[in-house]
């Protein structure tokens, strides 16, 4: 999944390469001082390429541009023309002292080509009217044609890497507790361990299993043992530090790792863990281990786990249990 997120991330920077040597192919066609390409989302425009004087703007600035007065219909050439105003002459700064861009003329064409909407324009600047345009039609058409192919394929690009993003995310995380399932876990330690490395920082997992949830499916139905699980996922996160992570390893099993836990800030941490499990009568079986004991996080994590068990070995099975929980239909 990282290795599709890379990828998709480096064909958008091409995209945006191929659109900056596309409007230098439409300059040649027809030099004016400077171009600009634009694409709108919702009432809001996105500068994303630029060349000549508008590279002096700031991003702020080119904004008032595609905001401008625009309402005149195109001509036959496919631009719609109209004076740079006082305001955007200012607020842009394209020349030392203001003066020198009266009469300075702002050209506009919409970006779409073969039924394709890609809600994109590309606005030039002139001092004059450029009348020669028709000189060169087919080839001016022609390369807004292509800012306009390459301004699609960078939509669907951007589409394509916001839907692999859900995926990993969805795919990291537990549905019933919106925790870390198990393979976002183990990526999650294996970040840790690669950020620590050798650099003395110590790191702390804790190993949480509940007890007796069979027994809870088995009087109160597997409803109210979900209710359970959710619930014990919710304590146990409102009590970590913001570099903290919790996930539901398997059907009644968590697991917390501390990054930079001294011991003293690992023994804190059980603490608030079985202080907050025991305010809201959730019984759960506990143990803790630090990296520095194991060597790497994932013998860390057994460590823990044997120390788990042997807490819940400590526990003798009741005949039967009840269910209090606050929030918790049964």
């Amino acid at each position: 999944m990282k290795e599709n997120l890379a990828i998709d991330a480096r064909a958008n920077v091409l995209a945006n390469k191929a659109l900056t040597a596309q409007l230098k192919i439409l300059h040649a066609f027809l030099p004016l001082e400077g171009w600009l390409v634009g694409r709108s989302e919702g009432h809001f425009w996105s500068p994303i390429a630029v060349s000549g004087i508008f590279e002096t703007a700031t991003p702020e600035g080119l904004v008032t541009l595609f905001n401008g007065n625009w309402d005149g219909a195109p001509f036959n050439d496919g631009f719609q023309y109209r004076h740079i105003s006082e305001h955007e002459q200012r607020v842009l700064a394209l020349a030392p002292h203001s003066g020198a861009l009266r009469g300075h003329y702002l050209v506009k064409a919409d970006l779409n080509v073969s039924g394709i909407m890609t809600g994109g324009c590309v606005i030039g600047i002139a001092s004059e009217l450029p009348l020669g345009l028709h000189w060169r039609t087919d080839e001016v058409r022609s390369s807004l044609s292509a800012l306009a192919l390459i301004l699609a394929l960078q939509a669907e690009l951007n589409t394509a890497e916001r839907l692999l993003i859900e995926l990993q995310r969805d795919a990291f995380l537990d549905p019933l507790t919106g925790t870390l399932n198990r393979a976002g876990w183990i990526n999650r330690l294996a970040h840790i361990d690669a950020l620590l490395g050798d650099d003395g920082n110590d790191a702390a997992i804790v190993m949480l299993d509940l007890d007796f949830l069979k027994m809870v499916n088995d009087t109160h139905g597997h409803s109210a043992g979900d209710d359970l699980i959710r619930l014990t996922a919710q304590t146990i996160t409102g009590v970590l530090r913001s570099n903290d992570a919790v996930g539901r390893l398997g059907g009644d099993e968590f697991g917390v790792v501390a990054q930079y836990a001294t011991p003293v800030i690992a023994a804190a941490l059980v603490a608030r863990l079985r202080n907050a499990l025991d305010a809201v009568g959730i019984k759960i079986s506990i143990g803790m281990a630090l990296k520095s004991e194991a060597g790497t996080l994932k013998k860390t994590m057994h460590l823990a786990d044997e120390r788990m068990y042997e807490d819940k070995r400590t526990k003798p099975v009741p005949r039967r249990i009840s269910l209090q929980l606050p929030g918790v239909a049964v």
